[in-house]
């Protein structure tokens, strides 16, 4: 009986669990396909230890260079989890314009070289698999390139990082942001250095290729409007919770605007209404909302961080890769490039949280601004601290993000204003 060759790029946190899983699931995997899933090769920098600290038989080859991986020619499936940029980079293309088949679960792969990668596989007819790069164990990739590939999506929104989501459901508990973290990276939630999922960039690769995927042209995060948590503080979740009866989530989102060809995407920290859905989503979990013509809207949840929900997800893919090529069936053509999106950007309520020294006139210079570029103010706020600062806190009705930014910058620039600041948009 003919068996499906995997090897594996990558022996990290990932990479471990799916070889782990590979071999403790064989039986179950080979039902699934109808044939044995051999684990043919690693590759690692460090491979001969972690190979042997998996348990790993002899007849599994021993790489330390991925550069020597595209020569295989008897492994069916290349399942690169190096993380980085430029090492994934030259293995998936090699592979795809080699015409093989490859599983990643990059985002900042696919976000940063996504036109890169559909040339490679329109040309050499390989075959890119990539379910595990967003909402780690969620299904929502697979859901909008195959179950909804009939229908017209106008929206997807939700949360993209289990890490900022975790450390905002702590600090609902009361806890600051600094012990929420420390919490997060106790439990293997937060990397060393935490920037990427505090500064909203990990959820910007996420919307990338969610974006990329609905519309066929690659969105360069790089363009898309980022804002994350690290200015968030207690005050700003008291009083989301206890003014507004709100809750502060970080979202990422990606609407379209039908024939027009304009897409808004943007990553904020959003303040949802308690009786949204995605109010409920707390700890390391993941929520997706896709806004389907036919089909409506439906959500998409479970955990998006952690070792088993991305190496379920990789083997997810591994495993319909598998289908596809032991039954002999040619891989699909590359669909062409769409033209590429015409921003655009929603109208939207603000919230705004500035610290300014409390004297007279200093609150009037504030509205003045906002006045003058045209925000106009649903409520202000402004809780007696007893000290020569004020916490000054508004939110407004909805402005153009490009006016509301230029009035931002206009208070900012105010003698008698902080420049620590916290916003954060209002979801309707």
């Amino acid at each position: 009986m003919r068996s499906l060759r995997v090897a594996v790029a990558g022996l990290g946190i990932v990479g471990s669990e799916t070889v782990r899983l590979l071999r403790s699931r064989r039986d179950c995997l080979r039902r699934r396909i109808g044939a044995p899933i051999e684990l043919a090769a690693v590759c690692d920098r460090r491979a001969p230890e972690r190979a042997r600290r998996l348990g790993l038989p002899a007849s599994v080859r021993r790489l330390t260079d991925p550069r020597r991986l595209p020569a295989l020619r008897d492994v069916d499936v290349f399942v690169e989890l190096l993380g980085g940029l430029d090492e994934p980079r030259r293995l998936a293309l090699a592979c795809l314009r080699a015409g093989r088949c490859v599983v990643t679960a990059n985002k900042r792969l696919l976000a940063r070289c996504w036109d890169e990668l559909r040339g490679a596989r329109a040309r050499g007819g390989g075959r890119l698999w990539f379910e595990a790069s967003v909402a780690g164990a969620v299904p929502v990739l697979r859901a909008i390139e195959s179950s909804l590939a009939g229908d017209r999506i106008t929206a997807v929104h939700g949360i993209l990082n289990g890490t900022a989501n975790f450390m905002l459901s702590r600090m609902e508990e009361g806890l600051s942001p600094e012990a929420a973290l420390r919490r997060a990276r106790k439990l293997g939630l937060a990397e060393k250095d935490p920037s990427l999922d505090l500064d909203g960039r990990d959820a910007a690769d996420k919307v990338s290729v969610l974006a990329s995927l609905v519309t066929g042209a690659w969105l360069d995060p790089r363009r898309i409007p980022t804002r994350g948590i690290r200015e968030l503080d207690a005050r700003d979740i008291a009083f989301a919770g206890e003014v507004l009866g709100r809750r502060a989530r970080l979202l990422g989102m990606v609407r379209l605007d039908g024939p027009a060809g304009r897409v808004e995407a943007c990553v904020s920290p959003f303040l949802v209404p308690r009786e949204h859905p995605l109010a409920a989503v707390r700890d390391e979990f993941n929520a997706v909302m896709v806004r389907a013509a036919s089909a409506g809207e439906l959500m998409f949840y479970g955990k998006g961080a952690g070792a088993g929900p991305a190496a379920s997800a990789v083997l997810g893919d591994i495993v319909a890769a598998g289908r596809e090529i032991l039954s002999g069936k040619a891989a699909p053509p590359a669909p062409p490039a769409a033209p590429a999106p015409r921003p655009a950007a929603a109208d939207c309520a603000f919230y705004l949280r500035l610290s300014a020294l409390d004297r007279p006139g200093v609150l009037c210079a504030i509205t003045s601004k906002l006045s003058r570029f045209g925000v106009s103010i649903a409520t202000i706020h402004q809780p007696a601290t007893g000290g020569r600062d004020a916490c000054v806190m508004i939110t407004t009705h909805p402005a153009k993000p490009e006016i509301f930014g230029r009035a931002l910058r206009a208070i900012l620039a105010l003698p008698a204003v902080s420049r620590r600041h916290a916003v954060m948009r209002l979801l309707s």
